[in-house]
């Protein structure tokens, strides 16, 4: 059982919760029965799991802390911490006595074979919408998740916490240039579109049943000016309410589900 906070573990952890100890370290962190469980269940690579007795308290965590005993044999370690300690390595202000702490995925470069529906997520900095973004795209079984340089970091906490288990799934690319973006969409021939509440088309009469990218920009500037040097289709969501604007995460499941029963429609009347 570890219960000093100077244990090199604890260290690193504690380092997991700045962009930079994760860079460094190339890890982030998952926290709470439900995304560890997620981790698992979707052979995220886990490289080390800490619990303490409080997690023992349900019968789900027991069954937890076994399944993750049982996958861990010569793939990745476990430790007990102090319930004294346990918080102070934790985001969550009532942990629930689980953190796996897992491998960063590596940068790559987009893969457009076969693909048919996806993101851009430009300059959005609130944690919860980007977690909402990456859920509702893994809800939606999207092609790809694309975060431009400017965007909150993907794997920080409160974003992973808000994903519920999408962060772990394949196809999500950081750190992109709008020009690499834009220059490997034309080449395989992707539509970019992007929500414009002054777009002279509505969102459900643009055709979204070719390969498309849904572009999303910032919560209150929106996109980046650099977008405006490339041809993108702008569509408008109607706003009959006095509101300013719509939450840019609902926004975007609007024109993602928009996207999908466009489809689902064409390959009904197909049949």
């Amino acid at each position: 059982m570890i219960t000093g906070s100077t244990n090199n573990l604890i260290k690193m952890v504690s380092s997991l919760h700045h962009k930079k100890g994760r860079l460094e370290q190339k890890l982030y962190l998952a926290e709470g029965i439900h995304l560890v469980q997620e981790a698992l269940k979707s052979g995220a690579p886990i490289r080390y799991f800490f619990w303490s007795a409080k997690l023992t308290n349900s019968q789900e965590g027991i069954q937890l802390l076994e399944a993750l005993q049982e996958k861990s044999k010569g793939k990745f370690e476990g430790y007990e911490v102090g319930e004294a300690l346990f918080p102070k390595i934790c985001e969550t202000e009532n942990p629930q006595g689980v953190l796996a702490v897992l491998q960063l995925p590596e940068g790559k470069g987009l893969d457009f074979i076969d693909f048919k529906l996806g993101i851009i997520v430009d300059s959005l900095q609130d944690p919860g919408n980007v977690g909402t973004i990456i859920r509702t795209a893994w809800a939606s079984a999207l092609d790809g998740l694309l975060f431009t340089r400017e965007t909150a970091d993907p794997y920080q906490g409160k974003v992973v916490r808000a994903s519920q288990g999408g962060i772990f799934q394949p196809g999500i690319y950081r750190d992109l240039d709008p020009e690499y973006i834009i220059n490997e969409a034309h080449k395989h021939q992707i539509n970019i579109v992007a929500g414009d509440a002054k777009a002279a088309v509505t969102y459900y009469d643009w055709d979204f049943s070719s390969p498309t990218l849904i572009l999303v920009g910032n919560e209150g500037r929106g996109l980046q000016g650099k977008w405006e040097n490339y041809s993108i289709q702008k569509v408008k969501i109607p706003q009959p309410g006095s509101a300013e604007s719509l939450n840019v995460a609902v926004s975007a499941g609007i024109l993602i589900y928009e996207a999908i029963r466009q489809r689902s429609l064409k390959e009904t009347c197909k049949s």
